[in-house]
């Protein structure tokens, strides 16, 4: 497994307890979930747990399979939070569009002018401007600062400073010169994302996030930690291969990674949350409750082909994926945090929905594990209208 793919690009029952802030009284496990859940834990790439969650309307469902803790027998399940990767970039980017709908912002303003200290002769900043919406869709063509990192990395709990991530990712020459003619997908990107929402509002992302998006949302089990390595309440433990960051460790192909300082990922990749709170979150993004309808439209339909680079998408928008399932299009993020694998897909009025993880990254050289996808898919589809 390579560590750039590791690192990023994630059975109990619920009780009625949980019904404020976690799955709904009513959800059920369902046969059919449980048996995708179970075939993913069990599979070719056998993992120690996974769950699919999905919402349709206000029916919910899931299928849980095997451990969340191998050190104490806890079994997976939906309720519980786990570090999300990727699926946090949505989140970012909805705040970055808040502030494009505030007028405080365009899409077209260039990272050069909104962070002149950035620019130095000697870094990838000194091209061809880049503006805020090539950060968003990955058409930047800076290098992705996740590549740069083992030489640099000593433990799973040292901290990461933003400036320090940024310039590695400055530091190399970009993945092609001219920006907005291509997607290549890059972590780089929104860590200057937040140095910019950081700049226009005087507040930091995990500030803007919890107005923003967390509280008006009741997003009870979602956080945005950066110096906490260790995980709030019931949590989901991760399990990687850290052959090349931690050869002598006991057990290195299957290692207890949750202790995983979130600072390596930041704006790019360190919310943990639960499914219920993705869920939620989704679904207001998409029935227009965090964006007014022409900025969200510009969110979905403002694509660039992501043909060969991150299948299973067919598209990439401002912070969010476009999918190609067997039940037509679906909309949402993937997120890979080192030792965490989720998945997010949703039908463009947010009423279908699908959020499926694993504590294993069933990563191969070419993208996502087909059989994971595959079930993935399945669920989503189960649970389209």
């Amino acid at each position: 497994m390579g560590l750039a793919l590791a690192l990023l690009l994630p059975p109990g029952v619920a009780t009625a307890s949980r019904a404020s802030d976690g799955l709904a009284a009513g959800s059920r496990r369902d046969p059919a979930l449980q048996e995708l859940a179970d075939q993913v834990v069990a599979g070719p790439n056998p993992n120690p747990g996974a769950f699919l969650f999905t919402r349709r309307g206000p029916d919910d469902r899931f299928g849980a399979a095997g451990l969340a803790d191998r050190s104490t027998g806890k079994p997976m399940a939906p309720d519980l939070r786990f570090r999300t990767g990727s699926v946090t970039k949505t989140f970012t980017a909805t705040v970055v569009l808040q502030l494009v709908a505030e007028h405080r912002l365009r899409l077209d303003d260039t990272v050069q002018s909104l962070l002149p200290e950035q620019v130095r002769t000697d870094n990838a900043l000194s091209g061809a401007p880049i503006t805020v919406r090539q950060l968003l869709n990955h058409t930047s063509g800076l290098y992705d600062y996740i590549d740069g990192l083992l030489p640099h990395f000593r433990s799973l709990d040292q901290y990461w400073p933003r400036d320090r991530l940024i310039g590695i990712g400055l530091a190399r020459p970009r993945y092609f010169p001219a920006p907005g003619t291509r997607f290549r997908y890059s972590n780089t990107n929104y860590l200057l994302l937040d140095l910019i929402v950081e700049r226009i509002t005087d507040r930091d992302l995990r500030t803007n996030l919890e107005r923003r998006v967390f509280a008006p949302l009741g997003l009870r089990d979602t956080s945005y930690p950066l110096t906490r390595t260790t995980i709030d309440g019931n949590h989901v433990h991760g399990y990687a291969d850290v052959s090349l960051l931690l050869p002598d460790a006991p057990d290195p192909t299957r290692f207890d990674v949750t202790a995983l300082s979130p600072s390596e990922a930041g704006a790019s990749g360190a919310l943990v949350t639960t499914a219920a709170d993705i869920a939620r979150f989704y679904r207001a993004l998409l029935q227009g409750r965090l964006l007014p309808p022409d900025v969200l439209r510009r969110m979905l339909t403002d694509t660039v082909p992501t043909t060969g680079s991150a299948p299973p998408a067919v598209a990439y928008g401002l912070g969010i994926y476009v999918y190609a399932t067997s039940c037509g299009r679906a909309y949402g993020h993937g997120g890979s945090a080192l030792g965490y694998l989720t998945f997010a897909l949703n039908s463009r009025d947010g009423n279908d929905q699908l959020v499926a993880h694993t504590n294993w990254n069933p990563f191969s050289d070419t993208g996502i594990d087909e059989d994971f996808w595959a079930a993935f898919q399945q669920g989503y589809c189960a649970s389209a209208g």
